[in-house]
C-alpha cells in the first residue's frame, strides 16, 4: 500500500498574535498540490523507515523523522505492537516551507490506520496529529482549508475555490521555522480578505490583498528569497507571487497550465541551480 503525501501551500499567511507560551498565532489559506512525497508500507515484524528520493539527504531515517513519530505515536495510542517497512521517497525540498515533513506524518498516520486495521476517533487523531506538529492537523484533513491559532483552528473556506495553476521555486538554501518565527516582530493586523471564488482570475485578484506576513523575515534570514520572488514578479505569466509557509519556497499562480509549463521551463534554463515545478491544486 502506498499513500501521496502533497506539498502544502499557504495562499496566504497572517500572524495574529502571540500566546503566552511564546507560539504566535496565525490565520492561514492552505490548499495542495499534485505534487508529493510518496509513502509505502509493507508487513514487518519490527518498524523501519528507508528514506529514498531526491531528498532523502536532508529529511534523514532516524527516530527524528516524523513519519517514525507518527507511526510511534499511533502505536502508543492504540496498544499496537506490530511492525511495518516503511518506505520515504522524498520527492519534496526540505526546509521550503511545502509542508513536506507533516505531510509525511499525516500519510504515515492514514496509510498505518489501514495497514493496522486500526481506527481512531477523529478527535483523538487530530490530537496525535497537533502533538507532531502545527501544519500535522493541516495535512491531515488534505483538502483546501482555513487553519486558524497555531493551526488546531480548522475551519473551510465559503466556496469550492477555483483550480489554481502555479510554478513552485525553492532556491536550495531552507530557512528553518523556528529561526523565522524567532526573528519576527508582531506587525499590524491585517484582516481577512473577502475572496471571490467565481473564477481563478477574480481570486487571485482578490487574494492579493492578503500577504505572507513572514516574506520579509525570510528575506531577511536568507536573501536568495527575494531573487526568487523578483524572478516570478518579473514574469508575464505570473498573476500573484508569495513566499508559501515560513520556508523559503515561493510559487506563481498562472492564468493556465500552459503558463505555468513555460514559466516552469524559463526558470529551469535561467537558473539550473533552483528547484522549479509547474503544479495544479489537487
Amino acid at each position: 500500500m502506498q499513500r501521496r503525501a502533497p506539498a502544502k501551500i499557504n495562499l496566504y499567511l497572517h500572524v495574529t498574535g502571540k500566546r503566552a507560551d511564546g507560539y504566535h498565532q496565525l490565520e492561514t489559506l492552505v490548499v495542495f498540490a499534485d505534487l508529493g512525497d510518496v509513502l509505502s508500507v509493507t508487513p514487518s515484524e519490527s518498524l523501519t523507515l528507508t528514506v529514498t528520493g531526491a531528498f532523502a539527504d536532508e529529511a534523514g531515517s532516524g527516530a527524528e523523522n516524523l513519519v517514525l513519530r507518527a507511526a510511534e505515536a499511533l502505536r502508543a495510542a492504540t496498544g499496537i505492537r506490530a511492525g511495518a517497512a516503511l518506505v520515504l521517497e522524498k520527492n519534496l525540498p526540505v526546509g521550503a516551507g511545502l509542508g513536506g515533513g507533516s505531510a509525511d506524518a499525516a500519510a504515515a498516520l492514514k496509510l498505518l490506520m489501514t495497514h493496522w486495521a486500526v481506527i481512531l476517533p477523529q478527535a483523538q487523531l487530530m490530537k496525535i496529529a497537533s502533538a507532531l506538529g502545527a501544519d500535522v492537523p493541516i495535512c491531515l484533513t488534505g483538502t483546501p482549508l482555513i487553519a486558524r491559532g497555531v493551526g488546531e483552528e480548522i475551519s473551510m473556506p465559503a466556496s469550492p475555490l477555483p483550480e489554481l495553476h502555479l510554478v513552485l521555486v525553492y532556491p536550495r538554501r531552507p530557512l528553518a521555522t523556528k529561526d523565522v518565527f524567532a526573528r519576527y516582530r508582531i506587525a499590524r493586523q491585517i484582516a481577512t480578505p473577502a475572496l471571490d471564488f467565481s473564477s481563478a482570475e477574480k481570486f487571485c485578484m482578490s487574494l492579493a490583498q492578503a500577504r505572507n506576513q513572514l516574506q520579509p523575515v525570510a528575506i531577511s534570514l536568507l536573501p536568495e528569497v527575494a531573487e526568487v520572488l523578483l524572478a516570478l514578479e518579473t514574469a508575464p505569466q505570473a498573476r500573484l507571487v508569495r513566499m508559501t509557509g515560513s520556508g523559503s519556497a515561493c510559487f506563481a499562480i498562472t492564468d493556465d497550465a500552459q503558463d505555468a509549463h513555460h514559466l516552469a521551463q524559463y526558470l529551469t534554463q535561467r537558473y539550473p541551480h533552483w528547484w522549479v515545478r509547474a503544479v495544479r491544486t489537487a
